[in-house]
């Protein structure tokens, strides 16, 4: 990885400490945020973040918590890398105690919370399901595809057993596209 550009090991610790706490989702849904307070803060070039998030990909973990090791251990060595991944997972294991806390004190709120998100948190699944099959469903065999996936994933004894599903249904897609029409 090229030299990275000269800021504090605190301005990145600093910085995992903002997306951990406000980077949900996790995963890709995280790299806009990681990006921007990264090259913001001059603790990388653009083509330097493009490294980083190769690598924390590659790596088995969450994609932030491997960003801020990698980072830290550039930054400070052994040391570096402890810090700013402590920062990253420490917002979020405090704003998960507080809100143990506040449950165990109102279990109410609790229930009341549960039904007040399960609609938004259903409309953001669907939004995203569409989204994701708009541009992968795009003729009728893909159509067939989906639809006997989706049937398999839900009933049955396969209703337990997604991975076998994805397996059969990459292979079957690779059978019916690979062959010409």
């Amino acid at each position: 990885m090229p030299a990275l550009a000269d800021a504090g090991l605190l301005g990145a610790a600093a910085g995992f400490l903002k997306i951990g706490i406000m980077a949900f989702g996790g995963g890709i849904s995280t790299v806009p945020l990681m990006r921007h307070e990264m090259i913001a803060q001059g603790l990388l070039e653009p083509g330097q973040f493009l490294t980083l998030l190769g690598l924390s990909q590659v790596t088995p973990g969450p994609l932030v918590i491997n960003g801020a090791t990698l980072l830290g251990f550039y930054k400070g060595g052994f040391i570096g890398a402890a810090l700013c991944t402590m920062s990253a997972i420490s917002g979020p294991l405090a704003l998960l105690y507080v809100t143990k806390r506040t449950f165990s004190a109102n279990p109410n709120l609790a229930d009341r919370l549960d039904k007040a998100i399960r609609g938004p948190i259903t409309g953001l699944l669907m939004m995203a399901f569409v989204y994701m099959a708009k541009p992968s469903v795009t003729d009728p065999m893909g159509v067939l595809l989906f639809l006997c996936s989706l049937g398999a994933a839900s009933m049955g004894p396969l209703k337990r057993l997604y991975p076998l599903v994805v397996l059969a249904a990459g292979l079957a897609g690779a059978f019916l596209f690979s062959r010409p029409r």
